[in-house]
């Protein structure tokens, strides 16, 4: 049994003994029946009487109450400061106080069944919409924000603060919505936030007025105006900003300091109390002494604003620190005092001594330095260049280039142009042939010959994120080292040459002498046997592995002749002389070889051309059979005007390029050392890729010095 039915029991036995008790005094003195059954059933009666009365007594109490609070409630609700609504489950007006017409602007019987959305603002109909979702989804109150439209079309902001109750019917649920006219908050907001936004950009631009230092002198006398009229209006607001500045500020009255912050503490070393009661010249270095005195003297007779000027102090520890002080007058509690702004400037004086010597010292350089300099502005303009310079090219007169087009000067490509422009830095080797390019008016006409330039070109600003401001070229005297490369290149040419012809005047003794005797001899052997059938078997067997012996040997006789000088060249061509080795080596490793040729059998090549290529393609694929492991040789011989194109391809190992090469410095290996040095000598350029476990490309690429048959 719950407690709320053990209370109504109780009461329930109460009643019933109240009933008894006035029963007992109402009936006092009637006459008794005689039956039991009788009586006791007329006694209950009258008991339940009793409690129907009582009853009915208690609800007439009740109800009396429930009226009195009932009037009391609609007396509250009707009086209440802010509206209150009462919705259905469409939306429509149940019940509305006067404060909710009032805010309307309409009478209570005429919002009856309105629906309460009309009176909202179109741009808050999204946000209504959501905070009845939200009541209808919780049992919590819920608040939101909107904009309320009134019978005038006035707009006004709101606070509704809404509950869902369910109204006993059907599982219905209506809306009890608290509305508050919010208008006067959001406005206050409004203007706190303007105000606050007014006040933000007044400490910016303040803020901003004190750490600039270099604004002119008309710029300063208004700035430090209003900052005397804004410390004489409120010292306090600014305290915060004084003391934070990066500048010392100080006042001075009949010269002694009467006022300093943080920072000027931080420049002197003597704190506010120790400043106090001193005077600027106590803390001025002596050499700078007269001058100050100068300036004061100038800035009390003087109507004009008092002009910045430099100065050095002594600090505490006794250090010498550099100064600028911009100043203004000021009135200090009635009478005339300096107000003065020292930005402490030494680490930037030093900085300018340092820079000058530098710049003194790079001036030097530029002048001195044995590479050929000139420099040029963000146009290309030609404004300055150093002795080596002149004398390198030969230049008579410089007033007549000075002024002259870097990106005029014929000497640089259309495209070295463009990377310059580009912001790129350019290096070149350049020929200047003085018969031809050389302006005898400008440079010394007993100039002759081919002068061969290594140029650097290096556009200046842009490591500092910068735009160009300006081009660097720096400019050194190969022709020495160039007659001296064409020197080792023609010597090479002809130690090649003479290698070759060594070479097939061996491999044509090989073959026409040992080769020959070798086989007259194996002849003889042979006829040896035969001549006398009755020697010993022994006699016989030793007979027959001579002659084998002696034909092995032929044949290698044979083969190191063809590796030394192939016929094929002389007889063949070299085109089919390359295949015919590829098969050779094919049949002889067991490797895969796959040659191509595009456009080689249309060229006509010199002899050196021929048999460097054909060594070139013998020493790769003799190198790949010996290190790489591979399975698969494939070469490729493209003619592609004005260069023949090499790739040898493998699928082998592969290795590191560098290292390797490096090692076979060390280790004298002439492989892929050999093969750079051919291809150099055939003016052309070696490039090898390889990663370990994915092959090697041997890429070469010389020029094109054959002329098309027909």
């Amino acid at each position: 049994m719950t407690k709320k039915n053990l209370q109504r029991e109780e009461a329930d036995k109460k009643l019933r003994r109240r009933a008894e008790e006035s029963l007992s005094k109402d009936f006092a003195g009637q006459p008794e029946f005689s039956d039991v059954d009788t009586q006791k059933l007329i006694h209950e009666l009258r008991v339940h009487q009793v409690e129907l009365e009582m009853q009915n007594e208690e609800l007439r109490q009740a109800q009396a109450e429930l009226a009195q609070s009932r009037d009391r409630y609609l007396e509250l609700y009707d009086f209440a400061p802010i509206g209150y609504f009462t919705l259905d489950k469409k939306g429509l007006i149940k019940e509305v106080n006067l404060a909710g017409a009032e805010l309307l602007g309409l009478e209570r019987a005429r919002l009856i069944r309105q629906r309460f959305s009309r009176f909202i603002a179109p741009s808050s109909q999204d946000t209504f919409y959501f905070h009845r979702k939200r009541v209808l989804a919780s049992e919590d109150r819920q608040v939101c924000e909107l904009v309320l439209v009134n019978r005038n079309g006035a707009q006004f902001h709101a606070q509704l603060q809404t509950v869902s109750v369910d109204d006993g019917k059907h599982s219905s649920n209506q809306l009890y919505i608290a509305v508050i006219d919010i208008t006067a908050r959001i406005r206050l907001e409004e203007n706190l936030k303007v105000s606050h936004e007014k006040l933000e950009r007044q400490v910016e631009a303040r803020t901003s007025e004190l750490t600039e230092a270099n604004l002119e002198l008309k710029e300063e006398i208004v700035q430090r105006r209003q900052i005397e009229l804004k410390l004489q209006d409120s010292e306090e607001k600014y305290r915060i900003v004084v003391e934070n500045a990066n500048e010392g500020i100080v006042v001075t009255q009949d010269g002694r300091i009467e006022f300093s912050n943080a920072k000027f503490e931080d420049i002197s070393g003597y704190s506010k109390k120790e400043s106090a009661g001193l005077t600027m010249v106590d803390l001025v270095h002596p050499d700078d002494a007269e001058m100050v005195m100068k300036y004061h003297t100038q800035a009390m007779q003087d109507r004009m604003q008092p002009k910045p000027y430099n100065l050095r102090v002594v600090d505490k520890d006794g250090q010498t620190r550099w100064l600028r002080n911009k100043r203004v007058r000021i009135e200090w509690k009635g009478r005339p005092a300096f107000l003065s702004f020292l930005e402490d400037i030494t680490a930037q004086i030093q900085s300018e001594q340092v820079l000058k010597e530098i710049d003194e010292q790079l001036k030097n350089i530029f002048l001195e330095s044995p590479i050929g300099i000139a420099v040029y502005d963000a146009q290309g303009l030609l404004y300055g260049m150093n002795k080596s310079y002149i004398e390198l090219y030969g230049i008579s007169d410089t007033t007549r280039i000075m002024g002259k087009s870097l990106f005029d000067d014929p000497l640089l490509s259309s495209e070295t142009k463009k990377r310059l422009l580009a912001g790129n830095a350019i290096r070149e080797e350049l020929a200047l042939d003085y018969a031809k390019t050389a302006d005898p008016a400008m440079f010394d006409p007993s100039r002759t010959g081919t002068l061969y330039l290594d140029v650097l070109i290096t556009p200046l600003g842009m490591s500092m994120g910068e735009s160009v401001v300006g081009y660097m070229a720096q400019v050194q005297d190969i022709t020495e080292g160039k007659d001296a490369e064409r020197s080792i290149h023609a010597l090479s040419q002809q130690l090649i040459r003479a290698q070759e012809s060594e070479r097939q005047m061996i491999a044509r003794e090989l073959h026409d002498r040992v080769g020959q005797n070798l086989a007259s001899l194996k002849m003889d052997f042979d006829s040896l046997g035969n001549v006398n059938p009755d020697h010993l078997p022994k006699t016989r067997k030793k007979i027959a592995e001579i002659s084998s012996l002696l034909q092995e040997t032929v044949s290698d006789i044979r083969d190191l002749a063809y590796e030394l000088r192939p016929p094929g060249l002389d007889h063949f061509g070299f085109m089919q002389t390359i295949i015919q080795f590829g098969n050779d080596f094919r049949e002889k490793t067991g490797l895969d070889v796959d040659m191509s040729f595009m456009g080689i059998q249309e060229l006509l090549l010199d002899f050196d051309t021929e048999i460097n290529l054909y060594r070139l393609i013998q020493e790769g694929m003799n190198n790949i059979h010996k290190h790489a492991r591979a399975k698969r040789i494939a070469v490729k011989m493209v003619a592609s005007h004005p260069s023949i194109i090499l790739r040898i391809e493998d699928d082998g190992i592969g290795f590191d390029p560098e290292k390797r090469l490096s090692a076979s410095i060390r280790e004298k290996r002439m492989g892929l050392r050999s093969m750079q040095e051919r291809a150099s000598l055939l003016g052309g350029k070696m490039r090898i890729q390889s990663q370990p476990g994915r092959g090697t490309e041997i890429h070469i690429e010389v020029p094109c010095l054959g002329r098309k048959n027909g």
